[in-house]
């Protein structure tokens, strides 16, 4: 196994003389398993090894006997230690992330904290080939093109992942003969994580009642799946190089070489152009590509409102890729949607479903991100759905506390851009509902509440429900028709 794992190493060129590697150690069998291999092989690749530590301050005392464990097991084999501790729930519940998001996101800041610190360019972590296929498994049920179905990469930047080549029951096994111990974290048994679920229920059954052999397979097709990828992404620069003009505030695409490119091309084209505007790829998912796609066929002049402030515009020759100007920012903006109760309302691509129900005794209310339940009868107007203005503000506590809509989105760290871009429910200046953030509590159901204003919004964010914009039997509908964009 230790020879496999050294010419996995060579074979992606993870590791060169004179390096300085960092290893991750939580104290798990995979990342024991990679510092001992790393130190086995230490000197005859020639680099220097250094470990780390990060406590996440989940597990209470298990977690501190993780941190015992690794730290006795560096200082036995010298190795350079550095333990970090992070609160890793605060984290979450901040940015609004779960608990394995959170983790993640501390782990990768203190690796590349504690790399610049020890002066390493490189960056182990113990991913192994289950781990592969279970990520390979997550992003395609979560919707993923060919680079998530790829998984992970052997070697990304500064970091490496030497055990994508190995099983964990290859690795279970070697660390057994070595007779080398390791610690168990009892929250890998918990089917609450996706991931979790994945292993020991999908991972599981493919493994025994399917093919044996399903991890190395998948482990495979991993491999083949990135290099098709690589080999796009440079089929894809030069198509930048031949169709795309980069143009003051934006990028052109010139429709005579666009139309000449295969359609796997012209979709990956568009994500590349959309990739150097500002923000990114953030939110922007297949349809959009398609949109833009499609504009190729419409009239000069058609215009296209895009997630994050993009918009891409149908002119003679090709297509131009830009950003919003603050004059189309602001027309948007200056939009008021009044809404009927109960009713159906079309803003911005989404449905917003409006309906009243009488409360009931001992009502339990759900925790859901695009359901809302709210005292209809402590609405003073008439509820629309806007964009911020001055003099916007919320209730954040029962006691009737007041605070700015603007000061509570930059506690929340909101982006200015994206600040302009919320859509709001609101009753005057009172802020009803953030969508996607919090409710008001002077709008919250309580034991005196008589009428209950359902509020619900679709467009694919929540269960992946039928939009009620589809059934019009005697509803009425109002519609939103300044977005430049139809679903």
């Amino acid at each position: 196994m230790v020879s496999r794992i050294h010419a996995f190493i060579r074979e992606n060129e993870m590791i060169k003389p004179n390096d300085r590697v960092l290893v991750g150690v939580s104290g798990g069998p995979d990342s024991i398993c990679l510092l001992f291999v790393l130190h086995m092989l230490q000197k005859e690749m020639d680099f220097a090894l250094f470990a780390v530590h990060v406590n996440h301050g989940l597990r209470g005392r298990e977690a501190d006997r993780d941190q015992n464990f690794v730290e006795k097991l560096c200082e036995e084999y010298g190795i350079p230690l550095l333990c970090c501790f992070q609160e890793v729930r605060k984290k979450a519940k901040e940015e609004k992330l779960t608990l394995e998001e959170a983790g993640r996101l501390c782990r990768y800041e203190v690796f590349e904290r504690e790399a610049k610190r020890y002066g390493c360019n490189r960056i182990a972590v113990g991913h192994h080939g289950d781990d592969q296929a279970e990520t390979m498994l997550f992003h395609l049920f979560r919707g993923t093109g060919l680079k998530g179905l790829a998984g992970m990469e052997p070697r990304r930047d500064e970091i490496i992942r030497p055990l994508l080549c190995v099983e964990r029951r290859e690795i279970l096994e070697w660390l057994q003969e070595q007779g080398i111990s390791w610690c168990e974290d009892s929250s890998n048994q918990e089917e609450t994580y996706t991931r979790n679920r994945i292993r020991h229920t999908i991972m599981t059954c493919a493994k025994e009642q399917i093919n044996g052999s399903t991890v190395r397979h998948m482990i495979q097709t991993a491999s083949e799946l990135s290099e098709i990828e690589h080999f796009l992404e440079e089929a894809t620069t030069c198509a930048f190089r031949l169709c795309a003009r980069r143009e003051e505030e934006g990028i052109f695409l010139v429709e005579e070489s666009f139309q000449k490119l295969q359609p796997l091309l012209k979709g990956r084209l568009i994500r590349l152009c959309l990739s150097k505007e500002e923000g990114g790829l953030k939110d922007i998912k297949r349809q959009h590509i398609k949109m833009v796609e499609e504009l190729f066929r419409k009239q000069t002049g058609t215009c296209l409102c895009l997630p994050g402030g993009k918009k891409a515009i149908r002119q003679y020759g090709g297509v131009y890729l830009g950003e919003e100007s603050e004059e189309e920012v602001t027309g948007r903006l200056e939009k008021i949607q009044a809404v009927e109760i109960p009713g159906i309302c079309r803003v911005m691509g989404k449905t917003w479903s409006f309906s009243l129900e009488n409360a009931q005794k001992n009502q339990i209310i759900p925790e859901k991100t695009y359901t809302k339940w709210f005292d209809y009868d402590k609405i003073e107007n008439y509820p629309v759905i806007r964009r911020r203005k001055p003099g916007d503000y919320l209730e954040i506590n029962r006691e009737h506390g007041h605070k700015k809509l603007k000061d509570y989105l930059i506690n929340q760290k909101v982006p200015s851009r994206e600040r302009e871009r919320l859509l709001l429910l609101a009753d005057g200046s009172h802020i009803i509902w953030i969508p996607g953030m919090r409710i008001s509590e002077g709008y919250k159901v309580t034991k005196d509440t008589r009428q209950i204003l359902k509020v619900q919004i679709y467009g694919g964010e929540e269960d992946g429900r039928e939009d009620p914009g589809n059934d019009s039997r005697g509803r009425s509908g109002c519609e939103d028709s300044g977005t430049g964009q139809k679903d």
